[in-house]
């Protein structure tokens, strides 16, 4: 089953879609809430969250995707977000879960995808519901990964005039400052349970080398254990039928081995 579901912010409505599986009526079934990137929706590129999201929930899963405000169908305006305020919004996603008796609140795995993937890390370090991370094409380094993709020149006249266009959306000045401040090689140490990495090897927008970086700061943990899968030839979005099935393969496959149904 699919339904739209509502979530309600101090000053945003958050839209998203709850998918759950076929089960009992006293069953409670593990949850995986999903963060897309930049410049994204609850949808995703080519509907990979939709995909994603369905295969997840045919294995037996509660999932959750939704827009952060200024995304698909949310509240608010793209211009005025920032990356500290889509971290306060996911845990408001993951608080909303409370309102369904048939998820098991014990076994949460957060999701996330490119800039999701930083913003999952950041609400995964200091949220102890969070029992799985699953990052997908994770940027590494939000600040220069972002510039990168937008360009040195659009970065430049977004600080002199306060908002600039990408692609048909307004960046504000805001948005940038908060990237700056945003380091999740920083604080995945502090999250101390499992971790699974999957990344393409011909990503462009968040090179291969960003997972390393993830890898190497992960390995340095005294607990947790992490998995790093590349899925060779894709891009950073998965845009093949073939890509978007090796991912929800490995991880469901990877959740198999880290949760029980």
């Amino acid at each position: 089953m699919e339904k739209q579901v509502s979530i309600h912010t101090d000053s945003q409505q958050l839209s998203g879609v709850l998918h759950i599986p076929d089960c009992n009526k006293d069953e409670k079934r593990p949850a995986i809430v999903i963060c897309h990137g930049f410049i994204s929706s609850k949808v995703g590129q080519h509907r990979l969250f939709v995909t994603l999201a369905r295969n997840l929930c045919l294995a037996g899963y509660a999932v959750l995707r939704f827009d952060f405000s200024g995304c698909g169908e949310s509240s608010g305006e793209y211009q005025d977000i920032t990356t500290t305020q889509q971290i306060e919004e996911a845990v408001k996603v993951i608080d909303s879960l409370e309102k369904h008796p048939e998820i098991d609140l014990t076994n949460i795995t957060l999701l996330g995808h490119s800039l999701g993937g930083a913003i999952a890390t950041s609400v995964a370090a200091s949220d102890r519901r969070i029992q799985q991370l699953v990052l997908l094409s994770p940027v590494a380094n939000p600040f220069d990964d972002i510039v990168k993709i937008v360009g040195q020149e659009r970065y430049q006249k977004c600080l002199e005039e306060n908002s600039v266009n990408f692609e048909g959306f307004e960046l504000g000045r805001t948005f940038f400052l908060s990237l700056a401040e945003l380091r999740p090689l920083a604080e995945i140490h502090k999250f101390h349970k499992n971790v699974l990495l999957i990344h393409g090897s011909e990503d462009v927008e968040t090179p291969l080398d960003n997972a390393y970086q993830y890898q190497k700061r992960l390995e340095q943990r005294a607990e947790g254990h992490n998995d790093l899968k590349i899925i060779k030839d894709a891009d950073h979005c998965y845009c093949s039928a073939i890509w978007k099935k090796e991912l929800s393969e490995l991880i469901l496959h990877w959740l198999k081995d880290h949760t029980a149904l």
